[in-house]
């Protein structure tokens, strides 16, 4: 088998689609990001050819924390086992290196375990696991009180109220949108406070945007961490704050406390992932 990655072109679309439509049970979001992806100037797509048939996909996007992101890898079911999959991921190891990037990220469901064999292969490790939560159908929360915009003048207090949290810790001091993990560096912290997307309660500090991949747009609570009567006061203000979402998640890591408050509050766990990360040697 002679096989090849190169940049992804708009005529690809139609091969690829004819496999990954099947995804999911007809449920991937691919075929609904391919034309904004391709156009995205803050990432790069692939494709492999396998005997001059395009049988796969990947992207690389460029983060804010001057991280790598890898998704979409897709490969045919007949091509698969080939080591197509890897053929992707080190090439776009090799882009990002040549961008001057150290730090990879990517994440797979908690259960798909070819995934996290393929993962492997290409010497990424497991960072962290996170939960995502959403609220139980017609629950109905009271906001507390208390709850602000955290602003310029609060943004050393806040970092370091971050910075001190189980969650931080647990979830590898990241925080997440659209399902990419970015870190949050003080810079980010800034960005997000002029974004207007920190809020805290007491010593509870938590991300709150938008998200949404080409369908219907959803609220999202992308790093939430602090005491637990304190996180639980800024979550019961913060969900729903935003009416025309169709969907609410709160991200939260694996062991952390506020899990069982989650789930007393009426919140319910809609999947399971996990965090893998490789970082390249200086040099």
């Amino acid at each position: 088998m002679e096989a090849r990655v190169r940049p992804a072109r708009p005529e690809d679309k139609e091969p690829l689609m004819s496999f990954i439509k099947d995804v999911w049970g007809g449920h991937d979001y691919i075929p609904l990001v391919w034309d904004r992806w391709l156009k995205d100037p803050t990432g790069r797509m692939f494709v492999v050819e396998a005997d001059g048939r395009v049988v796969g996909m990947n992207r690389i996007r460029f983060l804010e924390d001057r991280s790598a992101w890898f998704e979409g890898a897709r490969v045919h079911p007949d091509y698969r086992g080939r080591g197509l999959a890897s053929m992707l991921g080190e090439n776009s190891m090799r882009v990002a290196r040549e961008r001057g990037i150290r730090v990879f990220r990517l994440t797979s469901g908690s259960r798909n375990k070819s995934a996290h064999r393929q993962i492997a292969r290409i010497r990424f490790r497991e960072a962290a696991r996170f939960s995502v939560y959403e609220p139980r159908k017609g629950l109905r929360l009271s906001p507390g009180p208390g709850a602000r915009m955290v602003g310029r003048h609060d943004i050393s207090s806040a970092m370091k109220l971050i910075w001190k949290t189980k969650e931080f810790a647990l979830g590898r001091g990241v925080a997440w949108h659209e399902f990419n993990a970015v870190a949050l560096t003080p810079e980010l912290v800034k960005k997000r406070v002029r974004e207007g997307s920190l809020w805290r309660t007491g010593d509870a500090v938590a991300v709150v945007r938008e998200g949404g991949e080409g369908g219907p747009r959803w609220e999202e609570i992308s790093f939430v961490g602090g005491p637990v009567d304190d996180a639980s006061t800024l979550i019961s203000s913060l969900v729903g704050r935003d009416k025309k979402a169709k969907e609410r998640w709160i991200f939260v890591p694996q062991k952390s406390p506020l899990i069982h408050m989650l789930r007393s509050k009426g919140f319910v766990r809609n999947f399971a992932m996990i965090l893998f990360e490789r970082r390249a040697a200086k040099g």
